[in-house]
């Protein structure tokens, strides 16, 4: 459990249109509702010049004039002015809301999509809290940027376009003033989302690291306890709290000053206006309905510029949060060779290794090399070697969670990447050392085996043949009863025992036992190994175990040497070399 510091490898970077336009795909799934929820926005936008233009004839005919039609009609006009504003405002919410649902509901599905369809490697290289960080964390805050930001901008955008419209028909040579204000306000608003931008992408990568450390430590909480580190985790923990709360802080600064500044700017441009008005040789062309008018379309626009400069942060966040959902995205997901279906009850599980290669990415020394092995079929052999001689990578090239670099691996006399991915694996059961079991009923973890064939009846015979009947029925609610996450409510016997259930339910013609009871004592062992014994029956096994004692009975022994077979035969026949095999099982002995 190190401290997960280290960036990403997100180098996913393209201009900002890129991700624009590639967010609009989404919306525009559902361009209906989000069209009408522009509309709704536009209605909005038009009534702050509305009320602003309203406000001239208001003072002059009703204060100067006291013109009674509208003494009598301005309250109707202003209570219906603020009606069709709050009604806009409500219903465009209410468009915007629901279509930002959608999309990031669309989002991460696609996510989760390819999360499933991703290769072995990239779980090799990426951390998993840093994975469930970009699903959860970054695809919702692209909310902001699909939807929210872009409603705000269109908005506030329509409310300025309105009011200069307005201020400059009032008079034109006042409103030059304002224009002083639009290089300074996009200047500024450019330099702080460089920075800005910078300062989320370290949020987002602090974060993620952050939740994957919390992650190891809520699934390492016996280790934890017993070692004694929880002084440790605490100060690791409070250190990635104390590196977060140093850039939102920064990130803060740098926001925070958008606002203040434009404010500034604002007013600046405000006194201008007034002292150019007051100061002007000849006539001054407003009447004071168009002053007092003029004046609250000022203040309405750089109260909007405000807005849109505010807007930048979030704006700068959902941009951030899209290159890194946008990198998971594009990510290879594993390669589709083949299209050959298969029928496994015709499949004889005969499996051959011609002359392959495999050596892991940033490695220097290939994991196996050259090899060649034929399994025939119903066969059980066993695979044995020193830790590193490439046991487990033999056996997770099967079904090609690997790719190899040279040979080819066939199963009866068909090349495996000939084979889709899912007819290839249903052909394949495993049984390792560490079982996955999910959170869920017993029944359920069986069912997980095959959910097209897992009837009540087939969990049960499932369950009798792996002997966990046995522990099952004694549970309070049996096969209804919840195992709790990885299975903590089970012994590791009962664990194995629901595995080897789950692979009866599959019922494929290739097994393959990854040191599936290294981790038992000796009574739970022969009873899941009596059950494992009863499962290899017509099917090929293949085992791979550091117990030499428990595979003295199999077909054949294959003997691994940095990913190179050393020996192979019988118990028998290898003892009597006196070669590898003796020598380990002479260690085994002796430990």
């Amino acid at each position: 459990m190190g401290n997960n510091t280290s960036k990403s490898p997100t180098s996913f970077k393209v201009s900002d249109f890129a991700i624009y336009k590639r967010l609009l795909v989404y919306i525009y799934r559902y361009r209906k509702i989000f069209a009408l929820g522009i509309l709704f926005v536009v209605f909005f936008a038009l009534t702050s010049p509305a009320i602003t233009m309203f406000m001239k004839p208001l003072l002059d005919g009703s204060f100067v004039e006291k013109d009674p039609n509208w003494i009598l009609w301005s309250p109707v006009i202003l209570i219906g002015l603020f009606l069709i504003r709050g009604v806009a405002s409500y219903l465009s919410n209410i468009c915007t809301t629901w279509v930002t649902g959608h999309v990031v509901c669309d989002i991460q599905t696609e996510m989760t999509a390819k999360v499933v369809s991703l290769p072995t490697r990239y779980y090799d290289q990426h951390k998993s809290g840093q994975i469930i960080s970009r699903i959860l964390v970054d695809a919702n805050n692209l909310t902001n940027t699909a939807s929210n930001v872009f409603i705000t901008i269109v908005r506030e955008s329509l409310i300025v376009i309105g009011l200069l419209t307005w201020v400059f028909i009032l008079d034109w040579e006042l409103s030059l003033i304002i224009l002083i204000a639009t290089p300074l306000i996009s200047g500024l608003v450019y330099a702080i989302a460089k920075r800005l931008r910078v300062l989320h992408r370290s949020v987002l990568e602090v974060t993620a690291s952050f939740m994957n450390h919390l992650q190891e430590v809520t699934s390492n909480i016996r280790e934890i306890k017993l070692f004694n580190t929880a002084k440790h985790e605490r100060k690791k923990m409070g250190e990635f709290a104390n590196h977060l709360r140093r850039i939102l802080l920064k990130q803060q600064i740098a926001n925070g000053l958008s606002v203040p500044v434009a404010e500034l700017i604002g007013a600046m441009v405000t006194a201008g206006v007034v002292y150019y008005s007051l100061t002007r040789s000849y006539a001054d062309p407003l009447t004071v309905g168009g002053f007092v008018s003029f004046m609250a379309a000022l203040a309405l626009i750089f109260s909007s510029v405000k807005r849109l400069a505010a807007v930048n942060e979030q704006l700068q966040q959902g941009i951030a949060s899209a290159e890194r959902v946008f990198y998971l995205l594009d990510q290879e997901s594993e390669s589709e060779t083949g299209d050959r279906n298969v029928e496994p009850d015709k499949i004889s599980g005969r499996t051959v290794f011609e002359n392959i290669t495999f050596q892991y990415p940033d490695t220097e020394a290939s994991s196996v090399k050259n090899l060649s092995l034929e399994i025939k079929a119903n066969e059980t052999i066993a695979i044995v070697g020193a830790s590193g001689s490439g046991k487990s990578t033999l056996i997770s090239l099967i079904p090609r969670l690997y790719e190899i670099q040279g040979g080819s691996i066939s199963i009866d006399g068909v090349d495996i990447r000939e084979y889709s991915l899912a007819e290839l694996r249903s052909l394949i059961s495993v049984v390792s050392q560490e079982v996955m079991l999910f959170n869920d009923t017993i029944a359920a973890n069986i069912a997980y085996g095959s959910l097209q064939t897992a009837s009540e009846e087939n969990i049960r015979l499932a369950a009798k043949n792996a002997h966990a009947l046995e522990f099952i029925e004694k549970m309070p609610n049996g096969f209804d009863t919840l195992i709790g996450e990885r299975g903590v409510q089970l012994s590791g016997g009962q664990r194995q025992r629901i595995a080897i259930a789950r692979t009866y339910i599959k019922n494929a013609p290739i097994v393959i036992f990854d040191e599936a009871t290294s981790s038992l004592d000796t009574t739970t062992e022969q009873q899941v190994r009596f059950a494992l014994n009863k499962l290899s029956k017509n099917r090929t096994v293949i085992i791979v175990s550091h117990r030499l004692a428990s595979i003295e009975n199999v077909d054949r022994i294959i003997v691994l040497h940095e990913g190179q077979i050393a020996e192979q035969g019988t118990h028998a026949e290898l003892l009597a070399q006196r070669g590898r095999y003796y020598q380990l099982c002479t260690m085994n002995e002796a430990a």
